[in-house]
Formats: C-alpha cells, structure tokens, sequence
C-alpha cells in the first residue's frame, strides 16, 4: 500500500528526503528567460532572506510583502547587479509555506542569470522542476488536484483550459470530491458504528438507505467523470485532420484556417508527402490543424508513405476534415476510423457542382466562401466537448483512474447491497472506493505519483 502523505506542515529531513523534499533553500527563475521588461527571481528556505540580505542596499526584514527599491550587490566585489524590487514573504504566509523572497530585476538574459548565480554561490541551490509547487503541496499550501490545476494554467494554450484551471484551482474538484468522499465517510462510520451492536439493541440503517446514498455517489462520480473528454482536449488540444484525395484543396484550406501560407499549394496532385502541424485557436478551444498527404492507391513509394502516415493522423484524430467525400478511396479510409466527429466539404466549390446526397459544406478559397459556414459548423462540434454546468473539470489521466475506480468500486458495493452482501463486507468495499477518490486530492498517493506530477511543472513554478 503507498505510504499516506497527509498535509504536513513540518516534515522531517528524513521524511521529506524521500519525497525529493529537501529543506534547503532553492533558487530559479520565475519568469521566462530572454528580453523582456522584467523577470522574477524567485528564492524560498529557510536562509532566504539572510541570502538574500546580502545583496540589497536596504533592510527588507522589517515590511514583509512590501516591495522595496533596492540596489543588489555582488558581496565578493560590491559590483552592482541591478536596481531591483525585492519582496519577503514571511513564512508561513507564502506560496510555499516557507520564507520566500522575489527579486523582479530588469529583464533579458543576462541580469537575471548574474543574480541567480550570486545567489547561488551564497548558498542557494538551484530549484528542480515543480520544487517550488511541490513544497506548497507538501507544506499543507494546496492539495494535489489544485497543484495539477496551477500547471494546466501556466501551460494552458487557450481560453477554455485557463478558466478549467481556475475553476481546479479555486478548490471546485476538491470540493465535489470531498463532499462525495464525505458523505461515504459518514455512511461508513454508522455502519461500522451498528456492527458493535445487534439488531435488538439499536435500529439498523435500512438497506434501502444505503442505497440511495451510495446512487448520490454514484450520479455526482459519474456526472464528474463525463467531464474528462473536455478536460483531455482543453489540456492536449483538439486534433483535427484535414483528409482526401491529392489535389483535393486540403493544403489551401489548411493555409487558409492559420492565416498564412504554411503548406505548398500547386496544381500538381501529391504535392504533400508529410503531415503538416499548426496551433490555431478556435472558439476558445486549442486546435491542432494537421494537413496531410492525398489519400490514394499510388505506385510511388514516398507517396506510399504518405499516404500511411496519413492513415496514422486519421485514426488519432478527434475531427476529420473529409475534402472530396465522393473520392470512393478516400471516403472510405476516413469513414473506417473512429473518429468522434466528421464533416464532409467540397473545396473548390467555384469549380465543382456536387451530386452527393450527404450534406456538404461548400468552400471556396479562391472566391473566399463558405469559410464562415466551415468554422461556424466547426464550432459547434467543439462546443459538443462542454460539459453541463460550470462544476469541476476532470483534467489528468491520473484523476481519471482514481475516479474510475472510486465509481466502479461503488457500482459493485450497490450491486453486492441489492444482492444480499453482509453490511461488514461493504464496508470494506465502501473504504476502498473512499481510499481511490482520496487519491485525487492526494491524501493518499504514492510517491513516485507525486514525483511524477511536479517533475512536468516548469523549473520556476
């Protein structure tokens, strides 16, 4: 069984060493490096402010979260470094529940390097990736579903997966959670509480009771769990796949969909050997646009190749983008895949005149028509990813498979309940599915899960 990680606000070196947890003092970046009008340096352990001390002109003990103009030294030779901002947070009123201390100096490659490495030779180390995050998680400052929550926000690609990330991070998953969680506790606790007595002594919890407890449970974990398609495409975006025959339009409508001229475009068909990649925003959403090489039976061996390749886009692909749907070849690759969504166009429509019975969209790059009409139909297949209401987001694989075994576990208590099950064995079976969905929030879970999941942060965070 993994060892319980409970919040702790004071763990020991040895404990804490096991975890990647040092209690030494940590240093990095916190903004991203390069030229820019200011990046944070970002210091937190114990011997941060007496590290930090040693470079700035004036004190900065004496107004925690104040900002304070100061000039920063090198304290070998007193060459200044920079006229900086330099803010204490006074533990445990910090991010990471320790004494922090942010120096916003002047921006570019430079500057912030030469006060990192000062830093550093003064006794800071320099932090690893997710050190920062995972000390505030350790430091009882988040639990593990907001710690998840704050990365999907500072790497979020679009609107969408930003507002899902504060919504994670304000505590909406951990609550809904808890509130499940808590209700099985307290069906748990009278039920292990009657077991102490017999039925002469004291009246039973009706089975009828349990049931309708444990099928709230179930409704709230299987309503949660409907939202992990939209928490997968809003975190690792929407695939769409643009698909069939050479010569079809897909290159020119791919150009047309980014804005720019990306892909070769040219009379000849097969121009496309490769599958072709761009990030587009779309209502909110983030879209991966592949373009890809003409499906068709071809006696060339690169465009062989193509062609397979093409066949791989399709059977990952969230949307297909079907041009030339009367292509019997063509048409018939994309319909075998299992795609959630296809819709069928005819490009060039200025040139074309369809006989086809299926509903197309018509466009027309040259004369610029009927994009308007792709995009708006697009949209509304996106739209179809959005869960009902504005609750909580399942967004890791990881919470994934802790609420499915939590929600299964559940399932086969009511099913052991309708069938007669002694009340001793579910319980047993009820803490379990308890144990699972503590696993989200982590109250319960592993170290190498833990390690696992901040080692993805970036190195300030």
């Amino acid at each position: 069984m993994p060892r319980e990680l409970h919040k702790q606000p004071h763990l020991s070196d040895d404990a804490a060493g096991d975890i990647g947890y040092r209690t030494d003092t940590i240093v990095a970046l916190a903004t991203p490096p390069g030229r820019g009008g200011v990046a944070v340096v970002r210091m937190s352990g114990a011997e941060s402010l007496k590290i930090a001390q040693q470079l700035c002109s004036t004190p900065i003990a004496d107004q925690p979260r104040h900002a304070h103009l100061t000039d920063l030294h090198a304290p070998s030779d007193k060459q200044i470094l920079d006229k900086a901002l330099v803010t204490y947070y006074k533990a445990p009123a910090s991010f990471t529940g320790e004494d922090i201390v942010e120096i916003s100096t002047h921006g570019g490659h430079v500057t912030p390097r030469r006060v990192i490495r000062t830093l550093t030779n003064l006794g800071a180390r320099q932090a690893e990736p997710g050190e920062f995050s995972l000390r505030a998680f350790l430091n009882g400052k988040m639990n593990l579903a907001e710690a998840e929550a704050l990365n999907l926000m500072v790497s979020s690609m679009s609107r969408r997966g930003q507002e899902a990330a504060t919504n994670n991070l304000t505590g909406q998953l951990s609550r809904e959670v808890g509130e499940v969680r808590e209700g099985l506790i307290d069906l748990l606790t009278i039920l292990e509480h009657e077991l102490d007595f017999s039925e002469d002594e004291i009246d039973a919890t009706s089975r009828q009771e349990i049931e309708r407890i444990l099928t709230q449970a179930i409704d709230n974990l299987s309503h949660l769990q409907e939202t992990a398609p939209y928490g997968r495409i809003i975190r690792d975006g929407v695939r769409v796949i643009l698909a069939g025959s050479p010569n079809s339009g897909k290159s020119s409508l791919f150009n047309a969909l980014i804005g720019h001229e990306r892909a070769i475009v040219t009379e000849i068909p097969g121009t496309t050997r490769d599958s072709l990649e761009a990030w587009i925003d779309i209502d909110g959403f983030p879209v991966c646009l592949v373009d890809t090489a003409g499906l068709r039976d071809s006696a060339d061996t690169i465009e062989r190749l193509g062609v397979e390749r093409s066949r791989k886009e399709l059977s990952g692909a969230d949307i297909i983008l079907l041009l030339d749907p009367e292509d019997p070849f063509s048409a018939e690759l994309a319909l075998e895949e299992n795609a959630s969504h296809i819709l069928f166009i005819k490009s060039k429509a200025d040139q074309f005149t369809s006989t086809n019975k299926k509903k197309l969209i018509q466009v027309s790059i040259q004369r610029e028509d009927g994009l308007d009409d792709l995009l708006r139909q697009l949209k509304a297949v996106l739209r179809s990813y959005i869960p009902a209401g504005e609750g909580a987001i399942i967004s890791s694989d990881r919470q994934l498979l802790a609420l499915k075994k939590g929600l299964q576990g559940l399932e086969r208590v009511k099913e052991q309940l309708v069938a007669g099950q002694s009340i001793d064995i579910l319980s047993g079976e009820i803490r379990l599915a308890v144990d699972h969905l503590a696993e989200i929030i982590g109250e319960t879970t592993s170290e190498d899960v833990i390690q696992r999941i901040f080692s993805e942060f970036c190195v300030g965070k």
